[in-house]
């Protein structure tokens, strides 16, 4: 754990969420926590993730995870194209987007469960995937789909 409840609002009330080694920012609407987590099972495919992350008295969760694969690029873009299908998510997309953002390959999904839902962006890095997800209650489905915008929006790349 880097950071708990880190951030401080900006005039529009959103904080600059930056993550300590991971490479990326994202804002959010709340204080954030910031994570890396180190894989130690020689044997799974993700060698460690990198996230930030908040959850709102409402139950609106927002995470944002670079995920670093052991076997790379080729893990990469694996996990990518099971997006991309809809595939293996826990439950069927009601909705698979593909698009390109400044170059990267992205694909936004929605989700949606009689009690939750779950808005999802995943983008293809040269070698890792950057996950963005906004999960909520599904009484609160409208107020997250507005908020998963903003918050997909704002994701910002950098160099590790």
């Amino acid at each position: 754990m880097h950071r708990l409840q880190a951030g401080e609002p900006d005039a529009s009330g959103w904080m600059t969420a930056a993550s300590t080694e991971g490479g990326f920012s994202v804002r959010l609407p709340l204080k954030f926590n910031d994570v890396t987590l180190l894989e130690s099972d020689p044997k799974a495919p993700t060698l460690r993730t990198f996230t930030v992350g908040a959850k709102s008295q409402q139950g609106i969760k927002f995470s944002a995870t670079r995920i670093v694969y052991r076997k790379g690029a080729d893990s990469a873009k694996y996990f990518f194209s099971r997006f991309e299908k809809g595939q293996d998510l826990g439950s069927t997309p009601e909705n698979v987007t593909p698009h390109s953002i400044g170059g990267r390959r992205t694909v936004n999904l929605t989700l949606k469960k009689a009690s939750a839902v779950s808005y999802q962006r995943a983008v293809l890095l040269d070698s890792d995937l950057l996950l963005t997800i906004v999960e909520s209650p599904r009484s609160y489905d409208a107020t997250a789909h507005q908020l998963a915008v903003s918050f997909f929006d704002s994701l910002v790349v950098r160099d590790r």
